[in-house]
């Protein structure tokens, strides 16, 4: 007898083995799988920020140095013309003085003026004198230039003893291959940008590299002038020495314990823009989620093994039923409390984290922990399902770890919080009906009572009759910008919405412009195109909590890419980043019309005030349109809408007229291209004709809608109208009307309406 109970307790510790061993093996593939998606989704971050970073610091540098080097090649164009009519000494003395004042005044505040050695003498745009003992030809500007000829050579930078700015030399050659102009400017500006990215959180370390490894500008001052190939130890020696020829790429490395990513542009003039960020805490972060995993996962096996066991030794004992089953009940109780102890420890660290972190990333995953965690519980409670051992079957307490598994993987890869306010209002100020268009649907399914203004006047007009809980405003708006409607309503204090929460809505993500619109008056600071989860999570942070109710969405997957979009594959438009813009095909497919069929009365207008030379209001217009591009996925056409709108911006007239009719031409391009998206189709010329009845049923209810300010019922009387073919007697009118509404013009539809009445 002795002997069978042996057996069977060495086949039930054999079984219990088994099965713990399968169970570490199951439970660590998990977590060793779940914590390489969370640091390689961490590591994907850091990185992309970091490109962000480099790339906007690099483009800002590109201006700065491109605006310089412009103006000495125009200035040598002009010098080479004078050199060639053999114009007098003195005649170049003056356009030197002018010419400095010129551009210092109206480009390039930081310049000291122009200066080189012409015709045999050194000249001065500041007139300034030289030393008995200074030799113009044999100065580094002189030399530099010379030894490459017909090129802006462009020298190392240098400390200014006086002022404390580090300073460069442009140098180019002029006809007669013996003169040589140079220009010296400060790199104030790009050290600032390097200092911004850091005060900013955006780096920890930013620092901009010649090709020789010599520190131009860093965000620790007292490292400019360093040369980082020369060096044999420190960070600056660790990155130059893993810098290559690419035009952009990413590395990381450790260094005196500490774990660095970098991020690496590199620029026209073969330097290097970096930035660092120091990933130490992030990842410790992750290490301590991994411990804590570990530790909890460990503790339910261990206490799970020892259950079983016991529970085991419980089924094969027949004597003493009753009381053994009361051992058993008491047994279980304590189970199930230090199986969960474990759990709850995993469950609150993950809550501290949510609660007190800093980083959305890591609060992002401690949400899915949590997730996980209370799904673990459930198994818990499975494994502790008493009727199942007192039916005598452990064999029978079987757990589908494959639905586990998968439950698992969606709460890590999909699983989000949105909210619905159905009580809540909010306005939007923004002179692009397209942006209005895509915020509408970003939160449409919040439920949230959505106003809409097409202009700062508009929109106080709105405020003046309505109380609401969040107002939108977009920056650069014609006539009365955001920050002036803002103004406006914070003074006003008969206002109902002089205290309400203000956002601005901006496509101009420049380092310090969160600290600057603060400044002005806003309580917080969105970026076009606008990311929808950062839209929600800023508008539940500002709504009243008894107003939203938070529910739980998973991962949607990306929607395939209609038909009649697969025409723009590689080209100059980016469908799939305008669907994600843009929040889903069906929102984007009208907006992308929008985009086409307004380019006509879009590029009449910038063209009327270039022609005009009424560079404020063309910059208001780029900036609109830059907007509208970057939203339907014309990434690289927005790009040169944003630097057109900083030319405006900095009075650069030059770079505007060098620019602009390339610019507009590949703007009118597009009407062709998306053409094909939007061609007629076969059926329409079998639809019915209106008749004039319908048509006047027609005009009426839209000068309704209008005058009502309802978008929603104009775009509903369109859709009901598509079905018939319009008569050609009132075509264009319908058209104009139907382009109105398309721009939010509601006064526009009303004019057209009144037209020959």
């Amino acid at each position: 007898m002795n002997t069978e109970k042996s057996k069977d307790e060495k086949k039930l510790v054999i079984r219990n083995s088994i099965t713990a061993i399968l169970m570490i093996i199951f439970f660590s593939a998990i977590i060793l799988m779940y914590y390489g998606m969370l640091y390689r989704a961490q590591r994907t971050n850091i990185i992309k920020e970091g490109e962000m970073t480099a790339e906007d610091a690099a483009d800002h540098i590109d201006s700065y140095l491109s605006t310089n080097t412009d103006a000495v090649k125009l200035a040598s164009y002009t010098l080479d013309g004078m050199l060639r009519s053999h114009r007098s000494d003195s005649e170049i003395q003056d356009y030197m003085v002018v010419q400095s004042t010129a551009v210092r005044s109206a480009v390039i505040e930081n310049m000291t003026g122009l200066y080189g050695y012409i015709n045999g003498r050194f000249v001065s745009g500041t007139k300034w004198v030289p030393p008995e003992d200074y030799v113009a030809t044999d100065r580094p500007w002189y030399t530099n230039a010379m030894a490459h000829p017909g090129e802006v050579a462009i020298l190392d930078p240098y400390v200014d003893v006086q002022s404390g700015n580090v300073m460069l030399a442009l140098g180019k050659t002029l006809c007669d291959g013996e003169s040589v102009l140079s220009l010296d400017v400060s790199l104030d500006q790009v050290q600032q940008l390097t200092e911004d990215a850091v005060s900013n959180g955006n780096a920890d370390i930013q620092m901009l590299l010649n090709e020789k490894g010599l520190v131009v500008a860093h965000s620790d001052k007292n490292e400019v002038g360093s040369n980082y190939f020369e060096e044999q130890d420190g960070i600056g020696y660790e990155i130059s020495k893993r810098l290559t020829g690419e035009d952009r790429y990413h590395f990381d490395f450790k260094y005196d314990g500490a774990r660095y990513i970098v991020y690496v542009v590199r620029m026209q003039n073969d330097w290097s823009c970096i930035s660092v960020k120091d990933a130490t805490s992030i990842f410790g972060s992750l290490y301590t989620i991994l411990f804590v995993t570990i530790f909890a996962v460990a503790s339910v096996i261990i206490l799970l093994s020892i259950f079983m066991t016991r529970s085991n030794r419980y089924l094969h004992m027949s004597a003493r039923a009753m009381a053994e089953n009361e051992a058993k009940s008491e047994f279980l109780s304590k189970m199930s409390h230090e199986l969960r102890t474990p759990i709850n420890a995993m469950l609150g660290m993950s809550e501290m984290i949510i609660r007190e972190s800093k980083e959305p990333e890591s609060v992002g995953y401690s949400k899915n922990i949590r997730t996980a965690g209370r799904k673990l519980l459930g198994l818990v409670d499975k494994l502790l399902d008493i009727s199942k051992i007192e039916a005598g079957d452990v064999e029978d307490m079987s757990i589908d770890f494959e639905t586990i598994f998968d439950e698992t993987e969606e709460s890590a890869d999909g699983s989000r919080e949105s909210f619905r306010a159905p009580g809540a209002r909010i306005l939007v100020v923004d002179d692009n009906p397209m942006n209005l268009t895509v915020f509408k649907s970003l939160i449409s399914h919040t439920e949230v009572i959505i106003d809409t203004a097409d202009s700062g006047d508009e929109g106080i007009r709105l405020t003046l009759g309505n109380k609401y809980d969040i107002i939108f405003l977009d920056h650069m708006m014609p006539e009365k910008d955001g920050i002036e409607t803002l103004h406006e309503i914070r003074e006003d204090h008969d206002n109902p919405n002089d205290l309400t929460p203000v956002i601005v809505l901006t496509a101009n993500a420049i380092s310090g412009a969160r600290d600057e619109y603060q400044s002005a008056g806003f309580d917080d600071y969105l970026t076009k195109p606008i990311d929808p989860v950062m839209l929600e999570e800023t508008m539940r942070s500002y709504l009243p909590e008894d107003m939203v109710e938070v529910y739980e969405v998973s991962a949607q997957q990306q929607e395939p890419l209609p038909e009649e979009l697969k025409v723009l594959a590689d080209g100059p438009i980016d469908a799939v980043s305008g669907i994600k813009n843009a929040g889903s095909v069906k929102s984007y497919m009208p907006l992308l019309k929008i985009f086409y069929e307004s380019i006509d009365d879009r590029a009449g207008e910038i063209k009327r005030y270039y022609d005009a030379e009424d560079y404020k209001n063309y910059t208001v217009k780029v900036h609109a349109l830059k907007s509208s591009a970057r939203i339907v996925g014309a990434a690289d056409f927005g790009e040169e809408a944003q630097r057109l709108e900083d030319a405006g911006k900095a009075g650069d007239i030059d770079y505007i007229r060098a620019h602009h009719e390339a610019f507009m031409d590949e703007y009118e391009g597009y009407k062709t291209l998306l053409s094909q998206v939007f061609k007629p189709s076969v059926e329409d010329d079998n639809r019915p004709e209106a008749d004039e009845e319908m048509i006047a049923f027609v005009f009426e209810e839209a000068r309704s809608a209008a005058e009502d300010m309802d978008c929603d019922r104009l775009e509903a009387i369109f859709e009901e109208t598509s079905a018939y073919r319009i008569p050609v007697s009132n075509a264009e009118k319908y058209e104009r009307i139907r382009e109105a509404a398309s721009q939010f013009d509601y006064e526009g539809i009303i004019r057209i309406l009144d037209e020959g009445e």
